[in-house]
């Protein structure tokens, strides 16, 4: 194992036990062997300061050293810059006894941080920065104390003080920095993924892009074959990743690697490159799917979204349940009629009538009424197709007759249409006995 790492390994099992002690640091010193510790780091922490470039720079050294894969260019001037103010800001808080809830980050150091997320720098990389750094801070203290102070058990407190005060100090700032980073992480995730999104979007709507150049920046062949799928949390707020259950759910229909794109927080959109005409296998989590019909070119790239974002509308207009694959097959007249679901809910209710109700008899009249439009108003083919003897589907036509206040010929195509769409804008549900 690498010294460096044995270091840090007996730093983080430092930590927890310098929490316990950190108190001596913090609270009053009263006797006068507590104040000649005190006045004694404060003499040795102001007679470092002349050396802050040289410690900075021993402690940028040290980390280079120990972790070669930071790259060379700017990650180097942005870690130069934040060894040098985190130096300055210790020997501060040591030469003034500065209370722990009193230290916070340099501004400097906040920016440096913030920065190296813009350069997908990770944040574990950080941390361990700050661990290797602390060991030659550490050793750069005990030197100094050896240097400038010649009572032996003075020193042996003074180095125990300065390194009890490090390994706080480095506990304190590393937790404040990870929630600058985190903040900054999100923000460059959001803010690229808003642009990734924006420039779909023009891909979707403009003609006057340059498919060819678009093709190369999605690394997605624009003029090859898609299937568009569209996919929505079923709840708002719900933690279901989605991105992994996209790429799940295209796994189902294809292995070709798909094209995602974020366009708010509760929905993927997706294309696979693939000719496939089978529905998508439901996913297990908690999120609606809308699947478009296979196209090709830059025409069909559109299109199959397009009738996937259709899917999705009518899914969630009929409040399907979470896990539900909606193929634009099954709901084309719906989408073109839904548009304007509170418009397509009246259309029903004045076509149908009482037939409208979710009671179990009008789903049973509406399922046999729609099986004899379907068997071209036969009703010896109806009956085999439901499962019953044609005096029964004669009976319940009937029925809904009487429900309906009209014959059954009577504005027929609007009885079928608004049949169609009470089956399509339905919730998925066990269908009535017959």
């Amino acid at each position: 194992m690498d010294p460096t790492d044995i270091g840090c390994l007996r730093l983080n099992a430092q930590i927890s036990g310098a929490k316990l002690t950190i108190w001596r640091y913090a609270r009053p010193m009263a006797r006068s062997s507590e104040k000649l510790i005190l006045a004694t780091v404060r003499r040795i922490a102001t007679a470092l300061v002349p050396e802050l470039p040289s410690i900075g720079d021993g402690t940028l050294s040290h980390i280079l050293a120990a972790m070669p894969e930071i790259p060379q260019g700017g990650m180097i001037d942005l870690a130069r810059a934040s060894c040098h103010a985190n130096s300055k800001a210790i020997l501060h808080a040591l030469i003034n006894s500065v209370p722990f809830e009193q230290i916070a980050p340099p501004a400097e150091v906040v920016q440096s941080t913030r920065a190296m997320v813009q350069h997908n720098f990770s944040y574990d990389a950080i941390m361990r920065a700050y661990r290797v750094g602390l060991i030659y801070w550490c050793k750069r203290w005990s030197d100094a104390v050896e240097q400038h102070c010649r009572d032996t058990s003075t020193a042996v407190s003074v180095v125990s003080y300065g390194t009890t005060f490090l390994i706080g100090w480095l506990d304190l700032i590393t937790h404040r920095l990870s929630a600058e980073y985190r903040d900054e992480a999100e923000r460059v995730a959001r803010e690229g993924s808003l642009a990734w999104a924006a420039f779909v979007q023009r891909i979707l709507t403009e003609d006057d892009v340059n498919m060819r150049d678009a093709a190369l920046r999605l690394s997605y062949n624009l003029a090859g074959h898609h299937v568009a799928l569209v996919l929505h949390r079923h709840q708002s707020g719900d933690q279901t990743p989605l991105d992994s259950t996209a790429h799940e759910i295209a796994g189902s229909l294809s292995q070709a690697k798909p094209l995602l794109v974020r366009p708010d927080i509760d929905t993927v959109w997706c294309w696979i490159p693939a000719q496939v005409g089978h529905e998508a296998r439901p996913p297990q989590a908690a999120v609606l799917v809308g699947q478009g019909r296979p196209a090709v070119g830059i025409i069909g790239f559109r299109r199959s979204h397009r009738e996937a974002c259709d899917a999705i509308r009518v899914a969630r207009l009929a409040g399907y349940p979470a896990g539900t694959v909606t193929h634009f097959d099954h709901v084309e007249l719906a989408a073109l009629c839904g548009s304007d679901p509170a418009y397509c809910r009246a259309f029903i209710a004045d076509k149908l009538g009482l037939l409208a109700d979710e009671t179990i008899e009008a789903r049973r009249l509406r399922a046999t009424l729609k099986g004899f439009f379907d068997a071209n108003s036969n009703l010896r083919a109806a009956g085999a197709c439901l499962g019953l003897h044609h005096n029964t589907i004669r009976y319940r036509l009937d029925r809904a007759e009487t429900l309906l206040g009209r014959p059954l010929k009577q504005n027929r195509l609007h009885l079928e249409l608004a049949l169609h769409l009470a089956d399509r804008l339905a919730a998925p549900r066990p269908a009535p006995r017959a």
